[in-house]
């Protein structure tokens, strides 16, 4: 009797290639999940940045008006350059409260998409005596 000698195999077994490849999977799976968090936060990021140049252009608009005639005003659609648009991502607000005798407070808020809170810009503006007419 002759006795065939038996070589060890080489290479992989089905069970180490499944295993392989579920590591793999988890691996891309992982990556894409963090590229679609990238960008979402880039976007975010990018109308959080629209919003507080369209406040602070607002706001630098209303410093110049007479201030004895600024009032409230309220919300406004926006397109992201700034102009009204009855479809506009953003919405504008503002609000404006005597808090002295000749002193207001200027608040412009603006909302962006999936913004969880608005942007708030604050600023003080101090009515001179006798410059302008009273309200």
């Amino acid at each position: 009797m002759t006795r065939a000698r038996r070589r060890p195999r080489a290479g992989f077994t089905i069970v180490s290639m499944l295993v392989a490849m579920i590591l793999l999977g988890v691996g891309m799976m992982a990556l894409a999940g963090a590229n679609a968090q990238t960008v979402t936060m880039q976007a975010l990021a990018q109308n959080r940045t629209s919003a507080i140049s369209l406040a602070r252009a607002y706001l630098e608009q209303v410093r110049t008006r007479d201030p004895w005639t600024i009032q409230s005003e309220s919300a406004v659609l926006l397109a992201s350059d700034g102009t009204p648009s009855a479809s506009g991502a953003f919405s504008r607000t503002l609000d404006v409260t005597v808090t002295r005798n000749n002193l207001i407070q200027i608040i412009v808020n603006v909302t962006y998409p999936r913004g969880a809170q608005p942007v708030k810009l604050t600023t003080s503006l101090f009515r001179g005596n006798g410059l302008s007419a009273a309200p």
